[in-house]
């Protein structure tokens, strides 16, 4: 299970919207954010998020969304 490590509200810098179509090559085609997905979950606004390479990513549906950078 992911250890959350931090909390960052919701602002104008670290939205918490859908952003379909976010493009990360921080990690392997197919990976799926959750508990154990080996990424620090981060509390965000009402929603856990998953910090990968210094930003915030939400997953949602087929996707992930990008929350801001931290």
């Amino acid at each position: 299970m992911s250890e959350q490590t931090q909390t960052v509200p919701v602002s104008d810098a670290n939205p918490d919207g859908c952003t379909d179509g976010h493009d990360c090559d921080e990690h392997e085609p197919g990976h799926t954010h959750g508990p154990g997905c080996g990424h620090p979950a981060v509390q965000h606004g009402d929603h856990v998020d998953y910090l990968v390479g210094g930003h915030l990513h939400s997953p949602h549906g087929d996707h992930c969304d990008h929350h801001g950078h931290v």
